[in-house]
């Protein structure tokens, strides 16, 4: 079960939510309908790089030195620089976004990152709570206020996100990384903080 558990943990790494949500926004708004393949793949070119590849290798690189004691930072002491370089790569990728004005549900979700991510590292100061639930709880929150205001209904959608984030909490607790304090903790803030973001810009 172990592995089963650490598969979901890898799969459904926290790195890899804003490209999901890009993903899922981009064919969802209907921004594909008028925007070139260029744009698109571009786009995706700049979201792994600094959301998913800057990230990890720093994170690895501080592995490597012996600064953390885990890739996966399960020492709420050793989170503070790599949620940091974090932060910095994921305002550049949102800055990247504001400069070539890009379609404003997109921008406005890597804006709900960033202030997320920022929360996160605070957070973590003292309180070792759940990024992956964190991540999964903004994307939900996100995805519903999009329905609500651009009125598709999108219940498949958030239904499969949501039964994504119950694997993931699932799996966070059964390897002992966290408390459901924690788990809980992580999913409403970031499902309120995310949808009240949204709903008001």
């Amino acid at each position: 079960m172990r592995i089963i558990y650490k598969g979901i943990s890898i799969i459904f790494h926290p790195v890899f939510v804003p490209l999901i949500g890009f993903l899922l926004l981009y064919s969802l708004s209907g921004i594909d309908l008028y925007l070139s393949k260029d744009v698109f793949w571009f786009s995706v070119l700049v979201i792994f790089q600094f959301t998913v590849l800057i990230p990890l290798s720093l994170t690895y690189f501080l592995y490597w030195k012996n600064k953390i004691s885990s890739v996966e930072l399960s020492v709420r002491s050793e989170r503070p620089i790599p949620l940091l370089i974090n932060l910095l790569s994921v305002t550049t990728n949102f800055l990247v976004f504001r400069y070539f004005s890009f379609s404003g549900i997109i921008t406005n979700f890597f804006g709900v990152i960033v202030i997320v991510s920022a929360l996160s590292l605070l957070i973590s100061l003292w309180y070792k709570i759940s990024l992956h639930i964190i991540a999964w709880g903004t994307l939900a929150g996100v995805i519903f206020a999009f329905s609500l205001k651009s009125g598709m209904e999108l219940h498949f959608v958030i239904s499969i996100i949501l039964l994504i984030t119950a694997f993931v909490a699932t799996a966070r607790l059964w390897l002992k990384e966290h408390s459901n304090t924690q788990i809980a903790t992580a999913w409403l803030s970031s499902i309120v903080l995310s949808f009240f973001i949204i709903t008001i810009f």
